[in-house]
Formats: structure tokens, sequence, C-alpha cells
């Protein structure tokens, strides 16, 4: 149960709470998201409950069912295919432009990143390595300098990183993806824009390759 700060906006609370909870599975897909019982959870009126739903909702992690109440999202292939599609073009543009600005300074704390995926990997720390990756693309996100692009980017990364992670976790895959980030850091070190396109497909790829049988698997979507 959150405590919600009183200097704080309640909206706010309400959003990171409920965004913590789909993200990390607390919250299933499919699960139906009462606005009475959340805010006797969170100890606040249905108002800042309500615009959090619908902040949700246009990040796609929230959907409205035919009685207009809110459920957690599922995800079609479809959605997948499109997603990875998009991630391939701006994940390359944006480890370009920050390849073309990174300092030694800025470069060891990707390699920290990295290194810590590789640690959250050898313990099966599915949650640390989130993290990791999450601080690479933010830094990564900064250094390209392009708030439009980063803010589709996080967006879009984070509607599927749920399923995504789930899938890596179970088929043991965080270690082989770690090495993927490797091979792109390594790249963008180097200055090698040309290796960079590859590294991310590559990485891009196996991600869609480990959704989308799940997908067809739940009959068009995924159910935690």
């Amino acid at each position: 149960m959150m405590a919600v700060s009183e200097a704080g906006s309640r909206v706010d609370n309400a959003y990171e709470w409920l965004l913590a909870e789909i993200t990390g599975f607390r919250l299933r897909s499919g699960s139906p998201l009462s606005e009475n019982r959340l805010a006797t959870q969170l100890g606040i009126s249905r108002t800042p409950v309500r615009e959090a739903l619908q902040r949700l909702e246009k990040e796609g992690l929230v959907k409205r069912t035919d009685n207009a109440r809110f459920t957690v999202s599922q995800l079609t292939a479809t959605e997948v295919n499109d997603a990875c599609d998009l991630l391939e073009l701006l994940d390359t543009y944006i480890c370009r432009k920050a390849a073309s600005t990174l300092t030694d300074e800025e470069a060891a704390r990707l390699k920290g990143y990295v290194d810590d995926m590789f640690s959250a990997a050898a313990n099966d720390d599915r949650a640390a390595w989130a993290l990791a990756d999450q601080l690479f693309h933010r830094t990564s996100n900064a250094l390209a300098g392009n708030v439009l692009v980063a803010e589709t980017v996080r967006e879009t990364r984070r509607r599927i990183q749920r399923f995504w992670l789930r899938a890596a976790s179970l088929q043991s895959r965080l270690l082989s993806c770690a090495e993927e980030y490797q091979e792109l850091y390594e790249a963008m070190v180097a200055g090698d824009y040309a290796a960079i396109e590859p590294a991310v497909k590559k990485h891009i790829g196996h991600m869609r390759s480990r959704m989308c049988p799940m997908c067809f698997l739940t009959a068009g979507s995924i159910a935690a």
C-alpha cells in the first residue's frame, strides 16, 4: 500500500505506483482496474486515480473495455512487430548520435551499465538487469539530445519490455542479451557507425523472436 506524499502530485504518485505494478507484473495482463478499489488502496480520491489511468492508456499500458472500465493491456503479435520495427530505426539513430559525442567519462558510465547486466544475468536477477538496461538507454537518449525521439523510444520500450523481460528470464536469455549490449557498446565507443545498426537489429530481432511466439500461443495476446 502506497503512502501518498502530501507535497507531491497525487496523480503522479498514483501513476508511478500503477506503472511499477504493471511493469513488474504484479498487475497482470487483462487484470481489471477498479478506480474505487485503487483509490481506497492508495488512500486518495477517484479523480487522481482516473487521471493516472488515462495517462497510462495514452502510453498503451492500460485500455478501456466496452463498458468503459480499465484493464491492464495485453500485447498482440502485430503490436510487438510494430514496436520492434520502430525501435530498430530509432535506437540506431540514438546510438549513432550518442557515439558522435561520447566522452571517456560517458563511455565508462555505459560500460558500467553493461557490466551490471552481466552481473545481474549471472544472478538471474531480472529486476537488476532491467534497471541496468533502463539506465543504458536513458544515458544514450540524453547523449543523443533529441527529446522527441527519446520520449517516443522510452514509451515504446516500456510498453513491450515487461513482456520481453519475462520471456528472456523464462528462456535464460539475460546473459546473451548482456553480450549483445557489450557488442553495441563496443561499436559506439569505437565510433563504428556502420556496426551500430546491425548490433541494434540483432538485439531487437532476438527481442522480437522471443515475444512473438508467446503472442501466438495465447491466441494473439501475451497474458501474464
